[in-house]
């Protein structure tokens, strides 16, 4: 028993009720099958920039490449460009080329780019999550807030037992990969995304929600947000619970 897993009955009937032209017709606790892949990644952590890092950045790539005339450029010490640019130089956004020219890495070119100064970290251990019937990756903004359950049982202490729904879709090989080869990664992994990663393992964990039944779309209600979820909502549309 957790009651930290998730809300009351009483507080979800409440919140459905408040709902403009909502019109429920039961409410079923749920257990939701997912997966977690366990990872030690190389990730991607974003800052915001400093504004001399920045514009020294800018200035580089635009082909200002000496200390001195970079200061005056900038109107201010050359000790200042040259503590700025070990810092850089530091954290991989600049290097020297064949010719011993300062010049962006491809870490800098993106971070100036992106307008966020992106820093690289080694060893990081991760879970990231996949849903139990398509083997898609969870949002962001679900998996983050939500309560994971290791066993799949949840009973809260005014009674409500959640109901265990069966998945059936196991995890493939490659589903880290193809997250990681995502364009939109960021939307699953959130501000530290993982550029390289090995898995470690991979384990069952169970998500509860309260499915709310309606005359038209059914509502989903999770721990990450204050209202219906609109990912686990497309979740569950096409998976009809009886009971």
């Amino acid at each position: 028993m957790s009651d930290g897993a998730h809300l009351p009955l009483r507080e979800v009937t409440r919140r459905v009720e408040a709902l403009p032209d909502v019109r429920p017709l039961r409410i079923l606790p749920l257990l939701l099958p997912m997966w977690a892949a366990e990872v030690v990644a190389t990730v991607r952590e974003s800052q915001p920039y400093d504004v001399l890092d920045r514009y020294l950045a800018r200035a580089i790539d635009s082909g200002l490449l000496d200390i001195e005339e970079l200061a005056t450029f900038f109107g201010v010490e050359p000790a200042i460009v040259s503590r700025a640019l070990r810092f850089l130089a530091g954290i991989g956004h600049l290097a020297r080329d064949d010719r011993g020219r300062l010049t962006l890495t491809g870490l800098g070119r993106r971070s100036l780019a992106d307008g966020r100064r992106y820093q690289l970290f080694q060893g990081r251990r991760l879970l990231l999550r996949f849903d139990g019937f398509t083997a898609a990756p969870v949002p962001y903004s679900c998996s983050a807030g939500s309560v994971w359950l290791r066993a799949p049982e949840l009973t809260l202490s005014d009674g409500t037992a959640f109901q265990l729904v069966d998945g059936g879709t196991a995890l493939p090989g490659d589903a880290v990969a193809a997250l990681l080869a995502r364009d939109d990664l960021a939307d699953f992994t959130g501000p530290v995304e993982p550029v390289e990663a090995e898995q470690h393992g991979t384990r069952p964990l169970w998500l509860p929600v309260y499915l709310v039944e309606c005359e038209d779309e059914p509502l989903v209600f999770g721990r990450a947000l204050d209202g219906p979820d609109p990912y686990l909502a497309r979740l569950m549309v096409s998976r009809p619970i009886a009971g």
